[in-house]
């Protein structure tokens, strides 16, 4: 996975990324769980400001 210094808005380094992840089960794994915490974080963060 690209480091914070990398430029993830380069297309082609995001391409090239994608079929890193695609091509391995375990890194497209341990990108699908990230992404499922941070739709979970982003639901409990819509709740809260709903209540306010």
């Amino acid at each position: 996975m690209p480091t914070p210094s990398e430029n993830t808005n380069d297309p082609k380094a995001v391409a090239k990324l994608a079929g890193k992840v695609i091509g391995d089960r375990q890194l497209l794994s341990k990108l699908s769980d990230r992404v499922y915490e941070l739709i979970l974080e982003d639901l409990r963060h819509q709740k809260e400001r709903g209540k306010n």
